[in-house]
């Protein structure tokens, strides 16, 4: 991996903690509005309405899908506005309420339904559409806010552990949201009990946005005013020609493989293998694990903050990867019904190492827009906002619904309950342990031909602080 320990910063306090716990505060309805879906849809439609796992995944995969449209379209137009509020808020204050409102809907399915799966897929399927479809509106311009926020190599990290704390604050709440829909308030009826949750989700959501609308200035503001409109495929062509948008896609791409795999499969294997098909159990576990993980990433917030500074972006990413190696190393023994809580010991790993992932990738795609300038002279957040994000939706589809094919391929049957064959339970453990730790070495070593270091940042800036500057005295150039 590239050395970072001859850097310099210009000024990582650039921001003011006003703007940065403004901004911050967005990725709350962020992570609920994006992964909601992801927590709840197999738990509703495929083990509480036994809507066929197959059928659910297509769900998953096709909205990915129509994700290759929506993203580069809201990605450039965000890129094109040039309104009085702005280019990003616009889309994030619409995107919103859109996507709470829709949210809400996608769990008030009628009871005339419930033992109908084409109607069960199709009511899955539409909603989820629309809802993806106004989340794209929304997530694609608050990437590109926050990528513009801060002009600093370090202080751009320190803005993204903002919002990275209030993405946690999410990933507290959302391991629970299954059991919570089981409480015997809602008399032992988990479909009375999601339309509460989803609509308790959905008013987060549109609420929860209105600090970073209402209190946080967009950055490149001026800059963005002056350049010309650039037509959607010359900027897609731009974006993928940048070389280390490049690397980094491939890194997401293996690393989001694994955890997610992790994240598709943790329930099955802790409700059909560690609790022996009791769901409450498992939901418990898995919500214990979720909050146990995330005080561990909370307390690692700033400590992985601090050491980046100290050794650099890239190899403090390069630890967080490892991490999630070795947690899911560890779950193939950890894992077991003689002791259900044993577990609990992975989580710290696998909650630190994904945090932490996506508090430096995050940092380093605003990095690569400064990179994008020097070589193009456009600011572009939206598009690489919306090229990332897309890559991101489409390798998460393949995981969650590549993990509910193999889940029919291995003979997975919700009906039997606890009496799932032994093939299935040993194939589920073994993809499960598996695959994230194979799949964290390929991401490591895809670090080592990162080309971004501090170094070369700070000569990038530098460049572009001197262009600035001659483009500012001198108008009409």
């Amino acid at each position: 991996m590239a050395s970072e320990n001859d850097e310099p910063s210009f000024n990582p306090n650039d921001v003011s903690v006003g703007h940065k716990l403004a901004y911050g505060f967005g990725a709350l309805p962020h992570e609920l509005a994006v992964t909601g879906v992801k927590y709840l849809g197999k738990e509703i439609f495929n083990v509480t309405l036994h809507l066929n796992a197959s059928l659910v995944a297509i769900v998953f995969l096709i909205t990915r899908v129509w994700d290759a449209f929506t993203d580069p379209y809201i990605g450039n137009k965000s890129d094109n506005t040039r309104s009085k509020w702005g280019r990003r808020k616009p889309f994030i204050l619409s995107g919103a309420i859109c996507a709470g409102i829709i949210f809400t809907f996608i769990w008030w399915v009628p009871k005339g339904i419930y033992g109908n799966m084409t109607l069960l897929f199709w009511w899955f399927m539409i909603f989820t559409l629309l809802h993806y479809t106004a989340v794209t509106i929304f997530q694609v311009p608050y990437n590109a806010f926050g990528y513009e926020l801060s002009s600093d190599y370090h202080g751009r990290t320190k803005v993204f552990a903002y919002r990275t704390f209030f993405a946690q604050v999410a990933k507290l709440i959302l391991p629970w949201t299954y059991f919570l829909c089981q409480l015997d308030i809602f008399n032992n009826d988990t479909m009375v009990g999601v339309k509460w949750v989803g609509a308790t989700a959905g008013a987060i959501i549109i609420l929860f946005i209105l600090p970073t609308i209402l209190k946080v200035p967009e950055g490149q503001i001026k800059k963005a005013r002056k350049q010309a409109k650039i037509k959607i495929w010359n900027s897609i062509r731009m974006t993928w020609k940048t070389e280390p948008f490049r690397i980094l896609v491939f890194l997401t791409f293996v690393t989001i493989f694994g955890s997610n795999f992790v994240l598709a499969l943790g329930t099955y294997v802790n409700i059909y293998y560690v609790a022996q098909g009791d769901t409450i159990l498992g939901a418990k576990l898995t919500g214990l694990g979720g909050t146990i993980g995330t005080i561990a990433a909370f307390a690692s917030i700033p400590l992985l903050t601090w050491l980046s500074i100290r050794i650099g972006k890239i190899l403090t990413l390069g630890i967080c990867i490892g991490l999630i190696g070795i947690g899911s190393i560890l779950s193939w023994w950890l894992y077991t019904p003689e002791s259900p809580y044993l577990q609990l010991i992975t989580y710290p790993f696998m909650v630190m190492g994904d945090m932490g992932f996506w508090l430096f990738i995050t940092s380093m795609k605003a990095d690569i827009c400064d990179w994008d300038e020097w070589k193009t002279g456009y600011r572009r957040e939206g598009m690489f906002g919306a090229a990332s994000g897309w890559f991101q939706k489409m390798t998460q589809a393949l995981t969650f619904s590549g993990s509910l094919f193999l889940l029919d391929f291995i003979g997975f049957d919700p009906a039997l309950k606890g009496d799932q064959g032994d093939g299935t339970i040993l194939w589920m453990r073994l993809v499960y342990a598996g695959m994230p730790a194979l799949l964290a070495i390929a991401g490591i070593i895809a670090l080592k031909l990162y080309p971004m270091n501090g170094k070369k940042a700070l000569e990038i800036q530098t460049d572009l602080k001197t262009r600035r500057a001659k483009a500012e005295s001198n108008p009409e150039e």
